[in-house]
């Protein structure tokens, strides 16, 4: 089980992220985030071998699942 102290604040993650911290940001799992990091739509892309997340992006996907749901 994680504890809040290492869940990071949104504004304290750097413009591109892994999934780990992705998992650290919303306190579920690694294996949770790279799932929802490799789904449709969801704001990651590929470097070679390397997931990455773009900060901005995650940003704009919340937005717009938050618009779905109203």
């Amino acid at each position: 089980m994680r504890c809040a102290s290492e869940r990071k604040n949104f504004d304290e993650l750097p413009d591109f992220f892994d999934p780990k911290e992705l998992g650290r940001l919303l306190g579920v799992g690694q294996i949770r985030a790279y799932e929802l990091a490799k789904s449709e739509g969801f704001p990651a892309m590929r470097i070679g071998k390397k997931l990455i997340i773009s900060k901005a992006g995650l940003a704009r996907w919340q937005e717009q699942i938050q618009n779905k749901r109203s």
